[in-house]
């Protein structure tokens, strides 16, 4: 092995609590002010910062030339003065530049970055200067875990002034160790341009050309966009020189620890800020020196675009939900509901196709399970973990959706025409349930690369095929290492075993050990060393590749030995299929009238299932790489509904096990959520009120179904708050458990009602309460219906036992008194209430018609879980089913209110996030597909079997233009959380936010996968919409089908026997009039529900014996 010597952070540049760090060659690291960060990303060591200063010559046709004066600049030196500044020294044939940076010298902490330009050509020197930055103002921890929800709290307000031109001031509203912090950009000459993101400045573009937009614009877009990654831009007027003339600009970055309450209204005093700067030395006081990178030439590569004769060869098979714009092929599912997306569909997309793969045996969350996250545009592995995503990682992740950092994670160079080019954006790029494949056409010839896990072990491979080339291709694969949390926190060290690199972190001796195995034609191998540490950071493997060649990822955890074990693709890829289809009992539906429905819903059970494992069992996504954990809420529901619907109860009892160890001693309630490995500890201690439900709901559930009540004598421990969250000694039963957390609810009830208090929020994570007052004295309409419905359900399923007499007898009082105050308090002049606030004895109402408050008059989720609880009457139902259908309906689902929170610049007055995020993403602007997923369990509920039809497609990617015509285009296999108006900012919104209800305004795609949302709708589809599910052992029917999907036609498993299920909607479209199983009449009881007739019962043992593997079932509604 080759080892080099690298350098992480070489010096850093000061002023006041300012501290600049650089690496070599002056290359920017970070900008920090004690603990917070203001840059947004921490540049890897093998890459170059994202911000800069451009200089653009310009003439009368446009832009001439654009040469960046800080980074990626051949032409540049830097070296200090005598005053320890850096300075940048640019020189072309027709001018050079001087960038110095300095900080102020007054109380004020501000920095400059001041520009001399020096035309020394023979003409006219026209150019303009913009200045790039990059934001968070967040704790360097905060920003690390996700710069896109930093960035999403970032308040940009743009200022005008008469004499500098656009100013921009960026607070952090979100509250971090030092307050909000702000930083206000400007410059001392008039700035005629600004942007405020990096999807502007860059655009999504840049995933093809590398260059940032102002390359081909003659001007930024003058638009405030609050999007994903805070990057703000100024353009200064532009400047003519003559020959031997000579111009200076300043830009400043005036820094504020905490701005309290919201952005200012005002821009700061520049002519203040400038009072403290000091025109710089450019004389060099030290040596000259470039700042070239060590590594490799990042030049990117992509491929050719495909013909429709070589797709037709890579993609066998007949295409299925083809996407096309304007002739162009963009994407399309083909043979086991693989996706393939083409390049050109990547021109359109702001969110770059990704994909995680696991192993296979992540159907239980106690193994060590291999993860990693794939991106099309050459992220063949990153983010690759061992158990725990947070703290195990290998490689790691590709924090820029824009692919601007090229070193992240596992990346493929190679030789072309005498130099090394790193893949980037493929010709064709697929993706199965446990495999990418990229696929790369060049003039040379074809390289197809394959990343897939192993269907029964923790292995993940990559394999690397050519063809068509006139010689052996020379490549080199590199791997971005940090073996822990974050980069280059831990020391990681590699060496050599026989064939094996094993790869471990010094000073651990309970975390993973990887192994890196290689065959067909690797030879090289380089390390590069942190000169501090002597932790390896990048492992680069080099070789020459005549047909193949192979990367085996392995490990060993918790006895777990993976090591040195090489997969078959074929093999690996027909054993996970088979896995789906065994979990999925062999789904499979269709439509006599509309076939493609069915087939989109075939589709969605697939990638659905994909995204509830990677859920349940390996929790991150793409836009989420830090998890690790289960969030009670959501563990609650997704994992548990997708293996209720599937009949998986030995998972779900594990889980059911492993949440109330996680139960505390103390109080009786929950974490917001905790870590399920050796990592249980971590955890968060505050919750919202609604948390202490979940469990006994996800048990109450379990019970009814199964009838197996000998669980509640299971002995578990607890997690004590005292012991810092380490599981107690002490054991009690289940039941035990579950009457300590009856004794949570009932002291938390808000004195003189028997409602539950709001805590610190319900499921909406947006409406968190602001006050201690809300907390204590606010009532959720939410939480009260399905803390009933939990109580009604327990009783349900407990009743027949005399053992539980006493313990029901309380539950029932409580039930019976809560649900008195339900009808008393909650809902007033016939409309339920988001929330009550009882001030002083009396019921202020919020979020309800008489609410002038908020002017939030419409909640979604009080009317539909009261809905699901059977809480409300008929009438009652059927009054709040018009008010949804009327206020809260969109082209794009169900909204949760009818009007979003008023957003004044961070200002708080009644809830945390909903008056804190800039941006109008996820909850914030109110379409959370997992809100949507469960009013089609409502209208379930209520047979409406019409307006089930026309909203049960909107959450579904697969095809979704056709149900929702103003969907942008998006990743067509992977499910996504919210559906997002395209607004550039939340007070656009709040103007014109009925736009969107006239399908004006488009609808984007939230952040994907993570999320319980693809579990909840598996089950809506199973136990609801078709109507297959169990009590006590003996099965439901209770299909809701609108005529326009005409005949079902169902195979699954019932009773672990392959059956046919035929369900006509012919007399009407739900509950059953007649049942046959193989020709001939089965008895059945219907059960109640206040909406309309319910469902059929039929007693397993009438059922059970008169079964066979290819029986037919038919339904007649």
């Amino acid at each position: 092995m080759i080892t080099k010597s690298i350098t992480n952070v070489v010096h850093s540049a000061q002023g006041g609590v300012l501290q600049f760090n650089f690496m070599q060659g002056n290359m920017l690291k970070n900008m920090l002010a004690g603990d917070i960060m203001l840059n947004l990303f921490d540049t890897p060591r093998l890459d170059m910062a994202i911000a800069n200063i451009f200089l653009r010559q310009l003439d009368d046709s446009g832009i001439v030339r654009v040469t960046p004066l800080l980074f990626h600049n051949d032409q540049l030196v830097t070296y200090k003065n005598a005053q320890d500044e850096i300075i940048w020294q640019t020189t072309t044939p027709d001018f050079t530049a001087f960038v110095t940076l300095s900080f102020s010298h007054g109380q004020e902490e501000t920095y400059y970055y001041s520009v001399r330009v020096e035309n020394h050509g023979a003409q006219a020197l026209r150019y303009d200067l913009i200045y790039g930055q990059d934001l968070s103002l967040s704790d360097a921890g905060a920003t690390k875990t996700n710069e896109s929800y930093c960035s999403q709290y970032l308040d940009h307000k743009v200022f005008s002034l008469d004499k500098y031109g656009y100013t921009v001031s960026s607070r952090q509203n979100l509250p971090q160790s030092t307050g909000n912090p702000l930083l206000q950009l400007g410059s001392f000459s008039p700035a005629v341009g600004f942007s405020t993101d990096g999807y502007q400045f860059f655009a999504k573009q840049y995933k093809f050309s590398h260059l940032p937009t102002i390359v081909t614009e003659p001007s930024l877009e003058n638009r405030n966009y609050q999007y994903e990654m805070a990057y703000v831009a100024l353009q200064l007027q532009p400047v003519t020189l003559s020959a031997g003339d000579s111009a200076d600009s300043v830009f400043y970055g005036f820094y504020l620890s905490h701005q309290p309450e919201a952005n200012i209204a005002q821009a700061f005093d520049v002519a203040r800020i400038r009072a403290n700067y000091r025109q710089p030395q450019r004389e060099p006081a030290t040596e000259q020196a470039s700042p070239t990178q060590q590594g490799y030439d990042q030049r990117p590569l992509s491929g050719d675009k495909l013909t429709a004769e070589e797709i037709e060869q890579l993609f066998d098979g007949e295409k299925q939900f083809v996407e096309q714009l304007d002739g162009e092929l963009l994407s399309f599912f083909y043979q086991e509901a693989n996706y393939v997306t083409l390049a050109e569909k990547e021109r359109h997309l702001e969110r770059p196709t990704g994909h995680i793969i696991s192993s296979g045996n992540n159907i239980d969350f106690t193994n060590p399970i291999m993860n990693s996250t794939h991106y099309i545009y050459g992220v063949f592995n990153s983010h690759l973990t061992l158990g725990n995503t947070s703290f195990n990682k290998l490689l790691g992740v590709n924090r820029n959706m824009l692919n601007q950092f090229k070193s992240s994670g596992q990346r493929i160079l190679v030789q072309i025409g005498g130099e090394y080019r790193i893949l980037a954006m493929p010709s064709a790029y697929e993706v199965g349930a446990n495999f990418s494949r990229w696929i790369y056409k060049l003039a040379e010839g074809m390289i197809q690369v394959r990343a897939f896990a192993s269907q029964s072990e923790p292995v993940i491979q990559l394999d690397i095929a050519v063809s068509g080339h006139s010689q052996p291709l020379n490549v080199i694969v590199s791997h971005q290492l940090i073996m822990g949390n974050m980069e280059e926190e831990a020391t990681v060290q590699v060496e050599r075993h026989g064939d094996l690199l094993q790869i471990s972190r010094t000073g651990d001796d309970h975390g993973p050990r990887f192994s890196i195995a290689t065959r067909g034609g690797f030879t090289g191998v380089e390390r590069y060393v942190d000169s501090d540490s002597q932790g390896v950071q990048y492992l680069l493997l080099q070789g020459q590749i005549a047909q193949q060649a192979s990367i085996a990822f392995g490990g060993v955890l918790n006895g777990v030995d993976s090591r040195g074990k090489w997969l078959d693709f074929e093999h690996e890829r027909q054993a996970y299929h088979a896995q789906y289809r065994a979990l999925l009992n062999d789904f499979s539906v269709s439509f006599s009238a509309a076939p493609q429905q069915a087939q989109k819903l075939n589709h969605a059970m697939h990638w659905f299932t994909h995204n509830a494992l990677t859920h349940y069992s390996s929790p991150h996504g793409l836009e989420q790489p830090a998890g690790a954990a289960w969030g009670t809420r959501d563990v609650s529901q997704g994992p548990i509904e997708f293996f209720m619907a599937m009949g998986r109860y030995q998972q779900v009892e594990a889980i059911l096990c492993q949440t109330y160890r996680h139960q505390y001693l103390e109080t009786g309630t929950w974490p917001q959520w905790f870590m399920f490995d050796e990592y249980a500890q971590v955890q968060q201690q505050e919750s919202h009120g609604d948390i202490v439900v979940w469990p006994l709901k996800a048990l109450a559930d379990y019970l009814l179904a199964t009838d197996r009540v000998a669980l509640l004598d299971t002995r578990l421990s607890y997690t004590s708050i005292k012991q810092n969250f380490a599981f107690t000694g002490e054991q009690e039963t289940l039941l035990q458990h579950v009457q300590r957390q009856i004794d949570h609810i009932v002291a938390h009830l808000v004195p003189g009602t028997y409602l539950s208090s709001y805590g610190d929020g319900d499921w909406d994570d947006t409406l968190q309460p602001a006050n201690q007052s809300l907390r204590e004295n606010m009532v959720s309409g939410w939480t009260i219906p399905l803390t009933l419905q939990t109580l009604k359900t327990l009783t349900k399923a407990l009743q027949a036992y005399p053992q539980f007499a006493d313990f029901i007898a309380r539950i029932v009082t409580l039930t019976s008194n809560m649900e008195a105050d339900y009808h008393k308090y909650l809902i007033k002049d016939g409309v339920i209430s988001g929330f009550i606030h009882f001030n002083q004895g009396e019921a202020e109402y919020l979020l309800h018609p008489t609410d002038t408050t908020t002017q939030i008059k419409y909640r979604l989720l009080p009317a539909k879980r009261s809905i699901i609880s059977e809480s409300f009457d008929k009438e009652m139902a059927e009054q709040h089913m018009k008010i949804i259908m009327d206020n809260l309906m969109y082209p794009d689902g169900v909204r949760l209110m009818d009007r979003m929170a008023e957003y004044k610049a961070g200002k708080q007055t009644y809830f945390k996030r909903a008056e804190l995020s800039a941006n109008l993403g996820r909850e914030i602007g109110l379409q959370y597909c997992h809100a949507h997923i469960r009013f089609i369990e409502a209208l379930c509920k209520m047979g409406m079997a019409q307006e089930l039809y026309d909203n049960l497609f909107k959450t579904i990617p697969v095809g979704i233009q056709e149900s929702v015509p103003n969907a942008e285009l998006r990743q067509a296999n992977s499910y996504f959380s919210s559906s997002d108006a395209k607004f550039d900012d939340r007070y656009q919104a709040y103007d014109n936010f009925d736009q969107l209800k006239t399908g004006a305004v488009a609808a984007k795609a939230g952040w994907r996968i993570y999320s319980s949302g693809p579990g909840i709708y598996i089950n809506q589809i199973v136990s609801n919409v078709l109507g297959v599910r169990y009590q006590a052992g003996d099965l439901l029917l209770d299909p809701v089908i609108s005529r326009q999907f005409g005949d079902v036609t169902l195979s699954y498993q019932l009773y672990n026997l392959p059956v046919t299920l035929r369900i006509y909607p012919q007399q009407g479209e739900f509950t059953p009039k007649r049942v046959l199983l193989d020709g001939q009449p089965l008895a059945f009881t219907l059960q109640d529900n206040p909406y309309r007739s319910g469902a059929a019962l039929i007693h397993r043992q009438e059922i059970e014996g008169r079964l066979t593997a290819h029986s037919q079932l038919e339904i007649y509604l």
